[in-house]
């Protein structure tokens, strides 16, 4: 499955190095375009800045001519100079209007030309041209409006008077021209067809193109005028074959502007000789030493998934076993806690059983013993009742003796079995328990607050509370050093829920204002107090807390669930233990 990830890569890094070449190429393709944009802009500004100057020579020369049309000196002297700064023109001429000789006009100061008349039948002969020489001598006197290459430029120009090109023409055997031409009348004289003139350059379109040292050898420059005819054109020489897939760039610039009408066109082929094969080597490369990696890495991958798989499989099946092993262990501690408290609760319900006995046996046994000694040695006085005979001091010490061993022997019954706790209730023996520990004289208040009803529980539960409370004021007394306030809460009361006990329950808690202790470390480290007393409350199935109270002292919760099965169980055999929680989490 792992394996279908190189069909994936493969076609993503071909697309990816597709586009990357598309992106170089189109780059190249772009530079390209600029250039020949920049050149295209270059050849225009040339060929229209020629434009622009045959234009303004043709302006000054009929300028020159509309002043002295007569003065051929002065005329062929501003020709020549023409001529020898501007190369390509070839020829200035100048054409007069002349009427047939079979058409008269009336003489009026006031003729004007009807320029809209198409079939005006005038001659334009050429009355000046220079260079006059053996090649052009046979032009003078032509009528160049009889000649169908100049006929609509010459009418053109005589209706509108603007500048106007003529279609271009051999010059020479080598050379190609056009003729621009404009037509104006003789200046401060009245307008008539006898002083219309046409005033026409010659221009060699040979060098109209600049030079195209700049251009590439594979570019192509052509220059049209207005009916689509080339007037010059640059060729590429190069033997390089074009490749017929790849597109061609052509940029084309139109200049019309002072009467000459000109296309410029230029083209160049997109070839392998515009792309930059180093960038697109060295992009193959990296592409293709990326692609290894790649490759490299998502083998290397594969075979870590499939390891990472047969661990985890491993470490799976272990795991298994191991929560199989947990579960079993974890069920066998439980068993083992549940019957750790059963035994414990046994313990505690034999032990309060043999207090009991004890206590009785003393009271009875001992109690009786010394009943009789005291009865004796108040006999003995009453028979010496003399005080300074040795029988009645002996007497009174045996009494007295007898009297201390009765107190003590007391003191010991009341600590192994109090016995209000079985003749008057629960809450009357905790009174005994709180008057034995003569917290008054300690300096200590004790607030105490019962509630529920505490004197119809069974035994154990009794028992339970007295134990917790005794302890409590034991350990109270001996450690809760700097303590002023002592509080104990007893409530019995079936209302919601604390802990997660709900239902009827018992709610201890004992708590002081003394210098407390760190419960982390010593709570249950050292001694047996706290540890019974948890293991009391645990064995009935309850909640056993101790903790800080509030910023000093300590303080004891204990919440014991009642249940009347257990309290029935219990009055009929004081020593079988509580039911135990079976849901309770184990102590760690």
């Amino acid at each position: 499955m792992q394996k279908s990830y190189f069909p994936l890569t493969t076609t993503i890094w071909l697309s990816l190095t597709l586009l990357m070449v598309s992106i170089s190429l189109l780059s190249d393709y772009d530079r390209l375009k600029k250039k020949l944009s920049n050149d295209a802009h270059f050849v225009y500004s040339s060929v229209y800045e020629k434009t622009y100057i045959n234009e303004v020579l043709l302006q000054n020369f009929t300028i020159l001519v509309s002043a002295s049309p007569n003065d051929h000196d002065a005329i062929r002297r501003f020709a020549s100079e023409i001529r020898k700064r501007y190369p390509h023109i070839e020829r200035l001429q100048i054409q007069q209007q002349k009427l047939p000789s079979n058409i008269s006009y009336s003489s009026t100061n006031n003729y004007h030309l009807d320029q809209d008349n198409s079939d005006f039948n005038a001659r334009f002969p050429v009355t000046f041209i220079e260079p006059l020489n053996a090649d052009t001598r046979y032009l003078l006197n032509k009528d160049l409006l009889t000649e169908p290459l100049f006929t609509e430029t010459l009418r053109f120009a005589r209706k509108y008077h603007q500048p106007v090109t003529s279609p271009p023409f051999p010059i020479s055997h080598n050379k190609q021209g056009y003729g621009l031409f404009l037509a104006f009348f003789e200046r401060d004289a009245e307008p008539t067809p006898n002083n219309l003139y046409i005033a026409s350059l010659v221009i060699s379109t040979h060098g109209m193109l600049p030079a195209t040292s700049f251009l590439s050898e594979h570019a192509s420059i052509s220059l049209m005028n207005d009916q689509g005819d080339i007037i010059d054109q640059y060729l590429s020489n190069s033997d390089q074959p074009i490749s017929t897939w790849l597109p061609t760039l052509t940029e084309e610039r139109t200049i019309n502007r002072f009467g000459q009408s000109f296309t410029l066109s230029i083209v160049h082929p997109f070839g392998f000789m515009d792309i930059n094969l180093g960038m697109l080597l060295t992009l193959l490369v990296a592409s293709t030493a990326f692609y290894f990696v790649l490759t490299a890495y998502l083998r290397q991958k594969v075979r870590s998934a499939i390891e990472h798989s047969s661990v985890y499989e491993t470490l799976q099946h272990e795991r298994q076993q191991l929560e199989v092993r947990i579960h079993k262990r974890t069920r066998e501690l439980r068993e083992q806690l549940l019957e750790n408290r059963r035994l414990t609760h046994q313990v505690l319900a034999v032990q309060e059983l043999e207090r009991r006995n004890l206590s009785r046996e003393l009271h009875d046994e001992l109690g009786q013993s010394l009943t009789a000694i005291r009865t004796d040695a108040k006999i003995l006085k009453r028979i010496h009742p003399e005080e300074s005979s040795l029988v009645n001091q002996t007497a009174e010490s045996i009494d007295a003796i007898a009297q201390n061993i009765y107190d003590v022997t007391y003191g010991m019954m009341r600590s192994l079995r109090p016995s209000a706790l079985d003749d008057l209730g629960l809450v009357d023996a905790i009174q005994e328990c709180i008057i034995s520990n003569r917290f008054k004289e300690h300096g200590i208040t004790l607030h105490t607050d019962f509630s529920g009803a505490l004197n119809e529980m069974s035994e154990v539960y009794n028992i339970t509370l007295f134990r917790l409370t005794q302890e409590a004021f034991s350990n109270i007394i001996k450690y809760a050093a700097q303590a002023h306030n002592v509080w104990l809460d007893i409530h019995r009361t079936s209302l919601g829920q604390r802990k997660d006990i709900r239902g009827d329950r018992l709610e201890l808690m004992i708590s002081d204002d003394g210098c407390g202790f760190d419960i982390a470390a010593d709570a249950f480290k050292k001694g047996f107090g706290l540890i019974g007393m948890r293991e009391r409350v645990r064995a009935l199935g309850g909640f056993f807390q101790i903790s800080q109270n509030h910023d000093h002292g300590t303080r004891i919760v204990a919440i014991i669930p009642l249940s009347k099965a257990e309290m029935e169980t219990e009055e009929a055999d004081p020593v079988t233990p509580a039911t135990l929680d079976q849901a309770e989490p184990v102590e760690p």
